[in-house]
């Protein structure tokens, strides 16, 4: 039967069936309207697909989220990986010096992201915490001190600082005698050598209570550690081989790869609307 006239024709109500009955002039106006309405919307949608996808990425960096922490700490993306070094109260005087190990990684909970570096052996503390601050480039280091137990040991001491001349360097918010109160974190030697500073405050200037230099673990100073496999949660270099429906995919770090064991589809559709908001800013 054709389709003109089956559409002429009442439909039928099956006692199972909850739909209303439709005669022709309110299907065939129904129809013509659908169809205006769909070609109204397609037109829309390919004006707007490309600043779709930016504005789709723009909601997911809203301050205080996951994506905006990751964007904040991007500068420091490559002190992720595992660290030995040496620190040295005297430079060039082994006397009072010690060896740690530290490693850094992201952290991600509660819907926001952080580094953290643990440490081993470290004179002053066994773990920091860096986060976004609440204003543009700036930072905020959480550092717990070594020693003691769950109970006795002091709430992280809070600093606060900002990228300069290659150097993170951050101040706390209220000092202690004999113990860091700056601390400056900077890169040489293409990424494989981490310069860790601290200062104690003298008067109104500091003075050097030692100073880490540790070798990141597998590199050599010729080696680039920005090329290779891109970790699909930071964007970072991917160094940690992770598998999600018989496909390969790299991260930077067991932070990451904890989130994307816990969450492959989320990461990956993240990683995805990521790439799309560089291919149409590039586009542009």
């Amino acid at each position: 039967m054709p389709i003109g006239r089956a559409y002429s024709k009442l439909i039928k109500r099956d006692e199972r069936d909850a739909y209303p009955v439709y005669t022709h002039e309110i299907s065939t106006r129904f129809r013509k309207q659908g169809y205006r309405m769909f070609r109204a919307a397609s037109g829309i949608w390919a004006l707007l697909g490309g600043p779709f996808v930016i504005l789709l990425a723009a909601a997911a960096d809203t301050p205080g989220s996951r994506a905006s922490d990751k964007r904040a700490l991007a500068p420091a993306q490559a002190y992720v990986g595992e660290w030995k070094g040496v620190a040295q109260p005297k430079r060039g005087s082994n006397q009072g010096a010690w060896t740690e190990e530290a490693q850094w990684a992201w952290r991600f909970a509660d819907g926001r992201a952080e580094l953290v570096a643990q440490f081993t052996h470290d004179k002053y503390y066994s773990q920091l915490q860096l986060q976004a601050g609440d204003k543009p480039g700036q930072f905020v280091l959480l550092a717990t001190s070594t020693g003691g137990d769950i109970e006795t040991k002091p709430a992280p001491r809070r600093f606060v600082g900002a990228m300069s001349d290659g150097a993170l360097v951050l101040t706390a918010e209220q000092a202690v005698d004999d113990e860091p109160a700056r601390i400056s974190l900077r890169l040489v030697a293409g990424g494989d050598r981490m310069l860790v500073l601290y200062e104690r405050r003298v008067g109104g200037a500091y003075a050097r209570l030692a100073e880490v230099g540790s070798t990141r673990k597998g590199s050599s100073f010729a080696q680039n550690v920005t090329t290779g496999p891109e970790c699909v949660v930071t964007g970072g270099l991917g160094t940690i081989a992770v598998e999600h429906q018989g496909k390969k995919y790299y991260v930077c770090c067991i932070g990451c790869r904890d989130l994307f064991q816990d969450d492959p589809e989320g990461v990956l559709a993240e990683y995805r609307q990521r790439k799309a908001a560089e291919r149409a800013g590039k586009t542009e």
